[in-house]
């Protein structure tokens, strides 16, 4: 025991950190049944006063040994490592992506909220409708803007935007939803990360098209319409997280033309241009809504057509809104659509 003791002694002085709690998981995981619940007990005991919510799932472990309701260690790690990382991010929290110069993430943490239009939304549409609340699990890393035409050359070699004199910091456009899907799996590739998709072209569908978990995937993927609008509300329940002429470039004031992606003013959680500027393609077929509560939903299985969100520079002001939503053929290519990324683990 004297090895796994003193590996341990070592991070509890360090103080806490996810990279100290997660090191004395690790060490625990490989020792011998008897050895790990006398350690686990010596680390319950050693971190008093350290953050609770990264404590009780150790805690809850060891008192579960105790009363002898014997329970397998490994899917603890892999879920209080899961649950202690989320608990460390900050709504709005920053990171870079390392094989893409200049494209930043914004953390975006797990939560419930009600999605579609409220009885506020004089401008909703009968399918946006019925309001329904939905429970997102895990907290994702989103795209601070949507991806550029300088982000989309750089992964893909190339750039098929109508408006490449507005620069490679305008959004990229005429993507269609199966290029947005290879650009995510180029990502991952460069990465070093899981792809996110399967097959190429028109054959291209999510993973959790082929019955696993595709909002699990740790690779970059395109966000679900859930957490889409979740992304874009950031804890707001109005039609918009602000005024529409400080927020948006639309019809009345983008001069017909996309604009330079976060020129307008950002959410709460960070995040620019989710309302205006381009349409974005989402991950789920569509289809209608329903009354019930969803957890972590994707969207029809079987619908042909992906949605779309957030409307663009082309369009009038009721289509500038958080609940708003539309659909599309996946092959289409539109010079006021695009797209943006996200990623559940970084």
């Amino acid at each position: 025991m004297s090895g796994g003791l003193a590996e341990i002694r070592g991070w509890l002085v360090k103080g806490e950190s996810e990279a100290g709690w997660l090191g004395i998981c690790r060490i625990l995981e490989g020792l011998e049944a008897s050895e790990r619940e006398m350690l686990v007990g010596y680390v319950v005991q050693h971190t008093k006063g350290w953050g609770e919510s990264l404590r009780r799932p150790l805690y809850g472990w060891w008192e579960k040994h105790r009363r002898g309701d014997v329970t397998g260690f490994e899917g603890l790690v892999g879920d209080w490592s899961r649950y202690a990382w989320e608990q460390g991010r900050v709504a709005g929290e920053v990171r870079e992506v390392a094989s893409v110069a200049g494209m930043r993430m914004r953390w975006i943490p797990a939560g419930t909220f009600w999605m579609g239009a409220g009885a506020d939304d004089e401008d909703a549409a009968h399918d946006e409708k019925p309001q329904h609340a939905v429970t997102l699990t895990r907290g994702f890393w989103m795209g601070e803007v949507p991806v550029t035409q300088g982000q989309y050359l750089a992964a893909m070699g190339e750039n098929p935007s109508e408006f490449k004199t507005v620069g490679l910091d305008a959004p990229v456009e005429c993507v269609t939803w199966y290029d947005a899907a290879a650009f995510a799996n180029k990502l991952s590739a460069l990465e070093g990360l899981p792809a996110c998709f399967v097959g190429t072209g028109e054959q291209t569908e999510g993973v959790g098209n082929k019955g696993s978990d595709y909002v699990g995937c740790k690779g970059w993927r395109l966000p679900t319409e859930a957490e889409w609008e979740y992304a874009c509300r950031a804890g707001t329940t109005s039609p918009r997280y602000g005024a529409l002429g400080k927020i948006a470039w639309y019809g009345e004031n983008s001069e017909y033309t996309t604009h330079r992606a976060g020129q307008k003013r950002a959410n709460a959680w960070g995040l620019h241009d989710t309302l205006g500027n381009v349409w974005e393609w989402v991950y789920d077929g569509y289809s209608d809504y329903s009354a019930q509560a969803a957890t972590d939903p994707t969207g029809s299985a079987t619908g042909k057509n992906r949605v779309r969100r957030g409307g663009g520079w082309f369009g009038s002001a009721n289509y500038v809104r958080a609940a708003q939503r539309s659909e599309n053929t996946p092959t289409d290519r539109h010079r006021n659509l695009g797209f943006r990324v996200v990623r559940s683990g970084f």
